[in-house]
């Protein structure tokens, strides 16, 4: 008898191999069967008739790691079919950390990871887990440790580069979460405290993570006129450290840059030819989403939010960061002058005050404000502090599909939870793949999307038994009907539900039905290391 058996759905298995028809049997928390079932009896039957049944979709590049502290049931990821969640990227993990730095690390990590619930205690990895198992989550997770968030812990917002000493307590740090079941070491090489590290800083820290069998994933150094510098420096870590190089959100900012994308796509086919193990994902939007203090110099982010804010009040120091947005600075990521001011539009503030400013860009608002839109932004900047958060318009049709359809590209949301109106790719990366890039662009068949949003992750991070729908695989499971899935979060309004998601299944329970959340919370810790078995929460 099964547990729970889904009727007379189109299957696709994750491997990218044509679909078919097929009952999918399930007992427990895993899939027993996988044929023609009409002969078993169910405890509970889901009739998927004219709808596809896939494995349930892996979040490789999640920023989940306080929502699912506050919201265990992971709404805006479980309505679209996520049931796996990789968290801790970007160089922003909750742990390992202490109380001396958390106000730093709170400052430093809520544009992107929300506010840190006042119940949370900072320490090491394992506590965080145990936060996690007092209450469950819905949906299974593999936890990176941010490079940032130790790098805080040792040193602060120092801008320079890490004595040996404090590469010592760093390396001790990252070495007891790897051993408490940590995948990886990742980085944010935009943001502050990760842009003051030096290339040997990291990869000494990755060769702490290869004796794991550690993945180094990484939001490289430079995205816009440095990219490929950049590309090269994350191969270098790599190579040096014995390690895989997994990189985030691979794009390349503004018109004058896209061309290197093809040139990237090039470098990162050379390095795999040499037998380099390097892959990358996407997000499907040309708009992207950071916090509005990256547009900074880094060295006028150094020392924390208060030190910005007194510079931002220093005439001679506003005067120079303009000249820095105007000319750059070697080695340094100014979004600025790819974008321009019309590309960078303010996506969230902390309070009511700027409210009016949210969805505008920053030539309109210094149209509004009669000041130049440097100057516009630097106002909100003192003013908002860290809650201010900016969408980017940083690429074009052409170069995203490009990427998405290479056959090594995997899909990642980079949904940030700050403000009332985050980037729409929160509530609808995945199942925008399905709509507008199957079913309406044609891009690429169904089965190869389903198979870069599951099979391929798992493999990715060695996943055992996950990302396909198969006999002995854990029973990580969506349904949708192919012809009507899709996006529907807009810039305007992103906490949209999306179309088309019929049921989502973690580990055998059903999470989500018809629109309705079924406040089971059956999601397991996900351990990357071979011959573990996942850790009920």
């Amino acid at each position: 008898m099964f547990s729970l058996l889904i009727k007379n759905g189109l299957v696709v298995d994750g491997t990218g191999r044509p679909a078919f028809r097929a009952d999918v049997g399930i007992q427990g928390t895993k899939i027993t069967a996988v044929g023609a079932l009409d002969k078993t009896p169910a405890a509970r039957v889901i009739n998927a008739d004219g709808l596809a049944v896939a494995p349930g979709f892996i979040d490789i590049h999640s920023h989940a790691d306080a929502e699912l502290l506050r919201y265990p049931e992971d709404p805006a990821k479980v309505s679209q079919g996520v049931t796996c969640e990789v968290i801790g990227n970007c160089g922003m993990s909750l742990v390992p950390s202490h109380r001396g730095s958390l106000p730093l690390l709170a400052s430093y990590a809520a544009p992107v990871l929300g506010k840190i619930p006042d119940t949370f205690c900072p320490g090491r990895l394992e506590e965080y887990l145990s936060c996690l198992a007092f209450r469950g989550t819905a949906v299974n997770c593999v936890i990176l440790v941010g490079h940032g968030t130790i790098r805080l812990a040792v040193m602060g917002m120092e801008p320079r580069r890490a004595k040996k000493a404090e590469l010592d307590a760093m390396s001790s740090f990252l070495r007891q979460a790897m051993a408490e079941g940590a995948a990886g070491l990742s980085s944010g090489l935009l943001y502050p405290p990760g842009c003051y590290a030096s290339t040997g800083e990291l990869i000494a820290l990755c060769r702490v993570i290869q004796p794991f069998s550690g993945i180094y994933v990484t939001h490289i150094r430079d995205e816009s006129d440095g990219v490929l510098e950049a590309i090269e420096e994350s191969l270098e870590i790599g190579r040096e450290a014995g390690i895989p190089v997994h990189i985030s959100h691979l794009k390349a900012c503004g018109p004058r840059n896209w061309p290197k994308i093809s040139k990237a796509l090039a470098m990162l086919a050379e390095a795999r030819e040499k037998g380099q193990d390097v892959t990358w994902d996407v997000y499907p939007y040309t708009t992207g989403s950071t916090t509005a203090s990256s547009l900074l110099p880094p060295w006028a982010v150094a020392g924390g939010e208060g030190e910005i804010k007194n510079r931002l009040r220093n005439p001679e120091m506003r005067r120079q960061i303009k000249i820095n947005w105007q000319e750059g600075l070697p080695g340094w990521d100014n979004m600025v002058g790819p974008l321009g001011y019309e590309g960078l539009i303010i996506s969230a503030v902390g309070g009511r005050k700027n409210a009016d400013c949210v969805g505008l860009n920053l030539v309109e608002i210094g149209d509004r404000r009669q000041c130049h839109p440097a100057d516009a932004l630097l106002d909100l900047l003192l003013e908002e502090g860290a809650s201010l958060t900016i969408a980017t318009k940083h690429g074009c049709e052409e170069t995203l599909e490009m990427i998405l359809k290479h056959p090594q590209t995997t899909v990642g949301s980079d949904g940030i939870y700050s403000g009332e109106r985050p980037h729409p790719r929160l509530y609808g990366t995945f199942v925008r793949i399905l709509g507008r890039y199957v079913r309406e662009r044609r891009l690429f068949t169904l089965e190869e999307a389903v198979a870069k949003m599951t099979s391929r992750p798992a493999f990715r991070f060695g996943l055992k038994e996950r990302g396909q729908v198969r006999v002995g695989y854990y029973a990580d499971l969506v349904i949708f009907d192919p012809e009507t899935v899709g996006d529907r979060a807009t810039f305007e309004k992103p906490a949209q539900p999306p179309s088309g998601i019929v049921a989502v299944i973690v580990n055998g329970r059903v999470i989500y039905q018809d629109g309705q959340f079924s406040g089971e919370l059956p999601g397991f810790i996900l351990k990357t290391k071979p011959g573990q078995s996942p850790v009920k929460l």
